[in-house]
C-alpha cells in the first residue's frame, strides 16, 4: 500500500500527477472498444488517487459526506453501490442510443442536421454522466475531477475531443449553479452550455474521429 502524503503540497503533487495519469487513460480507453461502465469510473478514481491516497482509490465511500459550499447533500453511503448500479443500467442504454448515430458522426450520413443532432446526444450523455458522479458523490475524493475525466471519455469515444470545464474563480459559481439546476429541476441547459463552450474553445482544427465498443 502507498503510504500517504507526509503533508499538503506532497498531496496535491501527487493528485496532479494522477490527473495526468488518468486523462492519459481515458485516451487510450476511448481506443479501445472496451466498454464503458461505471467500471470504468471507478478506474479513472484509481488513476487519479493509487500514488496518492490508495485506501480510497476507485473504491465507493464508506462515510457521509458534506459538501462545501452546496446544498447537495449526497445520498448515504449505504445506497451508493445500489445507485451506482442503476446508474449503469442507465448508462448502458444511454450509450446504445449513441451507437445508433455511429454513421452520422463519421460522416457516412451527409444530413448535416442529423449529425448536429448526434453530437448533441453525444454532449448530453457526457453531462448525464457527469452529473450523476457528482449527484452521488461515491467516492469519499475527488468526485468532481472523476466526473470531469469520465465525461471527457465519451466525448473522445464518440469522435470529439477532452475538454476543460472551467471550475476557477468566477466560473466556480457558475457551475455548482449549472449541477444545481439538474438536481432541482432536471435541468441540463446549462451544464450543456457550458460543455459546448470547451469544446468551441478546444475543437478548431481537431478532426474527428470513432472507436466504439466491440459487441
Amino acid at each position: 500500500m502507498v503510504q500517504r502524503p507526509k503533508n499538503e503540497a506532497e498531496l496535491q503533487e501527487r493528485e496532479a500527477i494522477g490527473v495526468i495519469r488518468a486523462s492519459r487513460f481515458i485516451r487510450r480507453y476511448a481506443k479501445a472498444h472496451t466498454k464503458i461502465s461505471m467500471g470504468t469510473v471507478c478506474r479513472i478514481h484509481r488513476e487519479i488517487f493509487s500514488f496518492a491516497w490508495s485506501d480510497i482509490a476507485g473504491t465507493y465511500r464508506g462515510e457521509n459526506l458534506e459538501i462545501t459550499d452546496s446544498h447537495h447533500h449526497p445520498p448515504h453511503y449505504t445506497e451508493v453501490p445500489g445507485l451506482m448500479e442503476n446508474a449503469d443500467e442507465e448508462l448502458a442504454e444511454k450509450l446504445e442510443a449513441v451507437h445508433m448515430a455511429e454513421g452520422t458522426i463519421r460522416d457516412e450520413v451527409i444530413d448535416e442536421e442529423s449529425a448536429v443532432g448526434a453530437i448533441d446526444h453525444v454532449i448530453k450523455t457526457a453531462a448525464w454522466l457527469h452529473h450523476v458522479i457528482t449527484y452521488i458523490h461515491p467516492f469519499r475524493d475527488g468526485n468532481g475531477r472523476t466526473a470531469r475525466l469520465a465525461a471527457n471519455l465519451i466525448l473522445e469515444r464518440f469522435g470529439l475531443v477532452g475538454i476543460s470545464i472551467k471550475v476557477e474563480q468566477q466560473n466556480k459559481n457558475r457551475y455548482r449553479k449549472a449541477l444545481a439546476q439538474i438536481d432541482d429541476h432536471g435541468d441540463y441547459e446549462p451544464l450543456v452550455e457550458m460543455m459546448y463552450e470547451g469544446l468551441i474553445e478546444r475543437y478548431e482544427g481537431v478532426p474527428m474521429k470513432f472507436y466504439p465498443a466491440k459487441k
